[in-house]
């Protein structure tokens, strides 16, 4: 068992109700709702007017080099991987070429793209900002990263819609298994954009109204942005280096499938078996607002054994798209160090009753959870993560 997880040392986290896992886990002790008016862009225009926006990030709380441009996605990713090489201790103690980086995101750098191609379109090619069309790469936060810290291991990046964080994740805990030397940064990153926002409109995804999970009336995700990057390694190497441990990452799984249940109980099945346990304290759905998303998870989650709770926490946050499995995979430590599960927002009347849906602080500690990565496609991703060791 001790050879198949991996050890989190570190973790950076952005989200609307928490920025670096104190503040996450104060914000969800406290029940706080990162949802409001967007302000990142005008949104007159739009019959979205909420979303779950990280109002108190400013990247110069994170790192100290002056940056010419850098979009909101990049500046996320820069951030979080600061936070969770301070957390691990990595730099200053060893060389940069150990440690690798693997980061996804659903959308990238959207407002880089939106302000090259407005200036493109305004003004003519002669005069569009080179520099900004180098940050409109989907590897662009990974060069930047990669760049600012001095990384120079394993360097791959995900753009799978909405589960790139978790095969982020699945790569990393792979690579570790195989080479147990691999020191590696593991996440994803996404900025709420005008684009993001007006695209997930035209697909009917987003709900004009609030975010209400596992709600019989629900219509539509809320959108919302977020970033996580855990710092992981091998157990041994971990405990040789006497490493503060956050937590373990056990298992991961994902498949696709003829419905969105059978996509998601394949991805269940198969990261339960690879964390090669049955038992789960807690359930961090990826449940949306989404009728798709939400109606498979609860069928699937009511076949667990014990009757699980079952956090929603994107009605307080938002939906991070491709950043939610590392965000959830962070709360699920944070709910543990903070001792409680968060309350689902918002919702009147349960679209399942086979499931024990958090709808009041529950004073818990999830030791072992299940985290749900649902697409509105219909794949599916889940992964296992432990808390430390007492």
């Amino acid at each position: 068992m001790t050879a198949r997880r991996a050890a989190i040392t570190g973790i950076g986290v952005i989200t609307p109700i928490g920025i670096g896992f104190e503040k996450l886990a104060g914000g969800i002790a406290e029940g706080k709702s990162g949802v409001g008016e967007i302000t990142n862009f005008d949104a007159e225009s739009l019959p979205v007017r909420y979303a779950g926006e990280a109002r108190d990030f400013d990247l110069t709380n994170h790192i100290s080099s002056i940056k010419t441009y850098t979009d909101r996605t990049s500046a996320f990713a820069l951030a979080a991987a600061a936070m969770a090489l301070g957390d691990s201790e990595w730099i200053g103690n060893m060389l940069g070429a150990e440690i690798g980086l693997c980061l996804g995101s659903a959308w990238g750098c959207q407002d880089s793209i939106e302000l090259y191609t407005r200036k493109l379109v305004e003004s003519g090619a002669k005069f569009a900002p080179p520099l900004v069309f180098t940050h409109g790469y989907p590897n662009a936060p990974n060069s930047l990263v990669s760049i600012e810290f001095g990384l120079r291991g394993h360097n791959a990046c995900f753009a799978g819609g909405h589960t790139a964080g978790a095969a982020a994740l699945e790569c990393a805990l792979d690579l570790i298994r195989r080479d147990t030397s691999q020191r590696l940064l593991a996440g994803a990153a996404d900025a709420l954009s005008e684009v993001a926002v007006r695209t997930t409109i035209e697909e009917g995804l987003v709900t004009a109204g609030l975010c209400r999970p596992f709600d019989a009336a629900a219509d539509g995700l809320l959108p919302g942005e977020a970033a996580a990057l855990l710092a992981l390694e091998s157990v041994n190497k971990a405990r040789n280096r006497k490493a503060q441990v956050m937590g373990y990452l056990l298992g991961m799984g994902s498949g696709g499938g003829p419905t969105g249940v059978e996509a998601l109980r394949r991805a269940v099945s198969r990261a339960l078996a690879d964390a090669e346990t049955d038992k789960i304290d807690g359930v961090f759905a990826s449940a949306s607002g989404l009728p798709c998303v939400d109606a498979a998870e609860a069928e699937v989650i009511a076949e667990l054994p014990g009757t699980p709770p079952v956090v929603a926490l994107k009605s307080v946050i938002g939906d991070p798209m491709g950043a939610w499995a590392p965000v959830a995979a962070a709360a699920a430590l944070c709910c543990i160090d903070a001792g409680v599960l968060p309350a689902v927002a918002d919702l009147r009347e349960p679209l399942s009753d086979k499931i024990n849906i958090v709808r009041k602080p529950l004073n818990v500690s999830p030791i072992t959870s299940l985290i749900l990565n649902t697409e509105p496609s219909g794949y599916a991703a889940a992964m296992v993560v432990r808390g430390p060791d007492e």
